[in-house]
């Protein structure tokens, strides 16, 4: 899903630029780069989240050392500083650790994926990677998540904390995060008789979800995510999907889309 969602940047970018409202190339593997940076007329710019479905915002890995689960490094990095606040504040650990309706099924149990107090991995009561994983997807994995409900703001803030303005979903259309409209695309709108931008802390489900989660190459490890859903539906879309296409823009949506005016 990576590589596609590398794919939906690359073509969002690619027919964008005709229509001269993006500049600077795409973030790729980059967490550290905006998807998309989008300018206006007046040279004014912004970043916008690409995703091309609901799916997570942002991760942080978990750590279980001595006994306990602890957050990953977090420290000196916006984002993770951020997802580090949010669990703070809806007491993760404690729900992993002692007490809580939502780490119900996950704690008490012992995973095969350990850290030692440097944070380094190792295997406990495994010989392998794959016997650890097959072992600690059967422990953690399904219903043994923890999954904590929180407002769809949160979204919206860790990816303001990422300097964006936007987000477009490319099954969903496009958002304002919180209400934050850098370029000023709704003064256009209402201008021009359209319908504002819909905010996105007001039309999406969020929670944290914590979870067992492969990373290719037989390696995993537990993290932390914020995990949004139950979308509804934007008026506008950049970078439209072709029905069937999880990363081939649709060429012919997008140019009858008049958000493209309000960034001239």
């Amino acid at each position: 899903m990576a590589q596609k969602g590398f794919e939906y940047e690359e073509n969002a970018y690619y027919i964008l630029e005709k229509y001269d409202i993006v500049t600077g190339g795409v973030a790729g593997a980059s967490s550290q780069v905006n998807d998309l940076t989008l300018k206006n007329k007046a040279k004014k710019k912004t970043g916008c989240e690409l995703k091309i479905s609901p799916t997570a915002g942002g991760s942080l890995v978990m750590k279980y050392i001595n006994g306990k689960w602890y957050y990953g490094d977090f420290e000196g990095v916006e984002e993770k500083e951020f997802l580090h606040s949010i669990g703070e504040e809806y007491n993760l650990l404690k729900e992993m650790n002692t007490s809580g309706p939502h780490g119900k099924n996950w704690r008490g149990k012992v995973p095969a994926l350990q850290n030692d107090i440097r944070g380094k991995k190792m295997l406990v009561g495994a010989s392998t990677k794959q016997e650890a994983y097959t072992a600690d997807i059967a422990r953690f994995g399904g219903d043994n998540e923890v999954h904590i409900k929180v407002p769809a703001k949160a979204i919206c803030d860790y990816y303001i904390t990422k300097k964006c303005s936007y987000i477009n979903v490319g099954t969903h259309g496009f958002f304002t995060l919180s209400d934050k409209d850098e370029l000023g695309l709704n003064k256009k709108l209402v201008s021009m008789k359209q319908p504002k931008i819909p905010d996105f802390s007001n039309s999406a489900d969020c929670m944290i979800r914590v979870r067992c989660q492969p990373k290719g190459g037989g390696d995993y490890q537990f993290v932390m995510t914020l995990q949004f859903g139950n979308v509804k539906k934007s008026p506008y879309n950049i970078a439209p999907l072709k029905k069937g296409s999880s990363s081939i823009i649709d060429a012919v949506a997008l140019k009858k889309d008049p958000l493209l005016l309000s960034f001239s």
